[in-house]
């Protein structure tokens, strides 16, 4: 029969297959060097900006984000103070409304008391 130990590959055989391994992966390496991988990542276009433009935008982005901030906070601040005024509007319209009444009631004592005059005078009137 056949005999499996002539098939293990002796130290020469071993040491040749190991330089070739080595061979081959130094020729992958330079033809993928070759090919382009070597600039991998730098033809990223940017139409001659660079970073510059990026960053402005962000610039202008925070300052936006600062202005509307504070727009808020005077929205906020305006709307307490129209609040207050409203407040101070409603009870000076109470207020005139009470004086109003009042001078009302003093109209009408006006009124009564000129009537009682009058009937007096008239009851006291001689006829013609």
């Amino acid at each position: 029969m056949y005999d499996f130990s002539e098939l293990r590959p002796t130290g020469k055989e071993t040491a040749i297959a190991i330089l070739i391994c080595v061979a081959v992966l130094v020729a992958v390496f330079c033809a993928g060097y070759l090919f382009g991988i070597r600039n991998a990542g730098k033809n990223i276009h940017d139409n001659g900006n660079g970073t510059a433009n990026p960053g402005e935008q962000i610039s202008t982005a925070i300052s936006n984000q600062q202005q509307l901030t504070d727009g808020i906070q005077q929205a906020e601040h305006t709307s307490s103070g129209i609040a207050e005024t409203s407040t101070a509007i409603a009870e000076s319209a109470h207020h005139i409304t009470a004086r109003v009444n009042e001078a009302a009631g003093i109209i009408d004592e006006c009124q009564q008391i000129l009537g009682t005059i009058r009937n007096r005078g008239q009851a006291g009137k001689t006829p013609h």
